[in-house]
């Protein structure tokens, strides 16, 4: 007779292979580890890592920076697409979302900083007030505060890099009304792709990849942006953005996922 599992029946670590899991990947690879039969979730695992493997060969092909970063938002935007079925309630100007802590990766930076030195205008008061802030601050929970809303928040609640917004608000989807978002003590419930979770824990687990609150890593990557511009990036953002996303769109025709892989890729945490 099979005994039900309990915490401490479980591995310390299913996911060693990979250096920086997302806390909601952890939390879904644990849900099922405590419900499949061990060879079940042993098969899914090897899935799991072949499918974290391919995206971050995939990653790797583009130079750390704009490129890297526009790539990882078309694959991205690719594995949401599982999301469609679903009530999504976001809309334009539903802003709730808009008043967080927001981690960005240093590459997802670099395409905004560089947006904001082509001239997008923000409010750079509020980005140092918050980027002096130490990560989770209690700050960041005074729901609609005016000192936490996001810097390319528009005055007509959108966002003014939707196109280059960073993988954290593109994964960000809710089912429940958008005023839960923005109300304490209201429930909030979020729809997560499971492929989207191992894509942005490939690009987090890369050797060198930073990934801090997005104040923090913008007001930084703008300070940089003269020491980090060479010659070859003189070519256009848009341009640079448009080829990089062209590129990451070939991962279309790479091999179909193997059976398994299939399997977990229509799984919702």
């Amino acid at each position: 007779m099979n005994a039900k599992k309990t915490a401490a029946d479980l591995p310390e670590n299913p996911l060693g292979f990979m250096a920086r899991p997302t806390p909601q990947l952890q939390a879904a690879l644990r849900q099922q580890q405590a419900m499949l039969p061990p060879v079940e979730f042993a098969e899914m695992m090897v899935a799991v890592r072949s499918v974290f493997e391919k995206f971050t060969a995939k990653l790797l092909e583009f130079a750390p920076g704009v490129e890297r970063g526009a790539a990882l938002h078309r694959m991205m935007d690719h594995e949401l697409k599982a999301a469609a079925p679903f009530p999504i309630s976001c809309r334009k100007g539903c802003s709730g979302c808009c008043h967080y802590e927001v981690e960005i990766t240093r590459n997802e930076a670099a395409i905004l900083s560089e947006a904001v030195a082509g001239g997008l205008p923000i409010d750079h008061d509020r980005l140092n007030l918050q980027a002096a802030r130490e990560r989770q601050s209690p700050e960041w929970r005074r729901y609609g505060s005016e000192d936490n809303r996001c810097v390319f928040l528009g005055a007509d609640g959108a966002c003014q890099v939707y196109h280059d917004r960073p993988s954290i608000c593109r994964k960000h989807l809710v089912t429940t009304p958008v005023a839960a978002c923005s109300t304490a003590g209201l429930t909030v419930a979020p729809v997560q792709v499971l492929f989207a979770e191992i894509l942005l824990s490939a690009e987090l687990s890369i050797e060198g990849t930073e990934f801090g609150s997005l104040p923090k890593m913008l007001l930084r990557s703008l300070s940089e942006m003269p020491e980090r511009r060479a010659p070859e990036t003189n070519v256009p953002l848009k341009i640079r953005l448009q080829v990089a996303r062209r590129q990451a769109d070939l991962s279309q025709s790479d091999p179909q996922p193997d059976f398994a892989e299939f399997q977990i890729k229509a799984m919702l945490l």
